[in-house]
């Protein structure tokens, strides 16, 4: 059973059993400014570092939102570091049907975790729960 710990006009955050933590975009994201998205990042970070989160997810099959130049660096340099130092040990994205980098993993950017897409929310979950 999730819990709901925040939510804006673009995104609704959930805690999943203790340290798991879920953004869940919302098709609200369409009409969402390049500071919309910051802003929900920037909460989705601040929850994973009260929580002290060792997973996050984020359900993106809703995201509707096109970045503007410099967004991905600023969330590598801004908001990337935060999930690390919040604990997170693993990061995981929900993607539409047919995303073609389903199945990948990778430690990105400034991570200190791994990141891996999939398809299906139980799949994720169940990647995330798993210590190793």
């Amino acid at each position: 059973m999730a819990t709901q710990l925040a939510e804006n006009e673009w995104g609704v955050i959930l805690q999943h059993d203790g340290h798991l933590l879920e953004l869940k975009w919302l098709p609200s994201t369409a009409t969402m400014s390049d500071g919309g998205f910051m802003a929900t990042l920037c909460l989705f970070a601040s929850q994973a570092e009260k929580a002290r989160a060792r997973g996050l997810v984020i359900d993106a099959t809703e995201f509707r939102h096109r970045f503007g130049e410099g967004v991905m660096a600023w969330r590598d340099a801004h908001i990337v570091p935060r999930y690390g130092a919040a604990g997170v040990r693993k990061f995981a994205f929900i993607m539409p049907p047919g995303f073609p980098d389903a199945g990948k993993e990778a430690v990105e950017g400034p991570a200190v975790f791994p990141t891996k897409w999939f398809v299906k929310a139980p799949e994720a979950m169940a990647w995330l729960k798993k210590e190793h």
